[in-house]
């Protein structure tokens, strides 16, 4: 227990330095809390720090897990951008209890970026050594494309050691745009599936409702292989000025109801 009392005391420190060293020199953040309230109780608080400098960016996310079991962890990021590449690292680790969690190294190059009006596509190629927990690299390859309402896309992963292949493609179409008098109603139908090592479809049906602060979304997944319900989530959204609440509801086709409810605040 005290030594549970000493780690909180740390990140409520950690929390006020971040925040007053974030207006200080122009970094950016949010800080966040969320509540489960179903299957069963749990509430989680994060702070997200990043700052952008001359090609240089800098992330340090920490997460704290307050009920039903206390746990705290962080995981910081370096990337620098120089044209179209692009070279990152990750390094995690569990503060309480304490382990190591990930290390990464990553480079990632676009490979061609086009608009001409309502068609765009772009190409990127990236490799991720993993160092911890195991050693591998995975090559990525990734395409998309869109014109007007449609758009689609492709991936392609290569895992080393194993030679495991991924290929993945996916298409959304936006079915409904509506402007209601400073109100905006849209849909979203979409389908992607893994088409190596395996058949392995999903349909998506997205609505979204915007109105000034308030956002209500009704997000609706399908499995096709084999064909039923993965999940419907309904979320209602207020915000203003940096400062958002939100409650959200999700029913799976296990049949596992989950309700929750949070907040979060951007600075500056």
């Amino acid at each position: 227990m005290v030594r549970n009392n000493v780690v909180l005391l740390f990140i409520l420190a950690v929390v006020a330095l971040g925040g007053a060293a974030a207006h200080a020199a122009g970094l950016s953040g949010t800080l966040g809390v969320e509540a489960t309230f179903l299957p069963g109780f749990a509430t989680d608080v994060w702070l997200d720090l990043a700052w952008d400098v001359d090609g240089w960016s800098f992330g340090s996310l920490l997460e704290v897990a307050a009920l039903p079991a206390f746990a705290v962890s962080w995981t910081g990021t370096v990337d620098y951008s120089l044209g179209a590449v692009d070279l990152g690292g990750a390094i995690g680790v569990d503060i309480v209890p304490f382990a190591f969690a990930l290390l990464d190294l990553s480079a990632g190059v676009d490979l061609f970026d086009v608009a001409d009006g309502a068609f765009s596509a772009s190409a990127a190629a990236s490799a991720l050594l993993t160092i911890y927990p195991a050693l591998g690299v995975t090559v990525a390859l990734d395409v998309d494309v869109s014109y007007g309402i449609f758009s689609a896309w492709a991936d392609l992963d290569l895992a080393i050691p194993g030679f495991d292949v991924g290929v993945e493609v996916a298409g959304e179409v936006r079915v409904l745009d509506l402007d209601l008098d400073g109100a905006g109603l849209t849909a979203d139908f979409g389908a992607s599936t893994f088409l190596v090592p395996g058949i392995d479809a999903q349909l998506w049906f997205d609505v979204a409702f915007v109105s000034g602060a308030v956002t209500m979304t009704a997000d609706t997944d399908f499995g096709l292989t084999p064909f039923g319900l993965l999940e419907q989530r309904l979320e209602i959204e207020i915000g203003f000025d940096g400062i958002s609440a939100y409650v959200w509801a999700s029913y799976t086709g296990a049949g596992v109801l989950s309700v929750g409810a949070g907040g979060t605040l951007d600075f500056p």
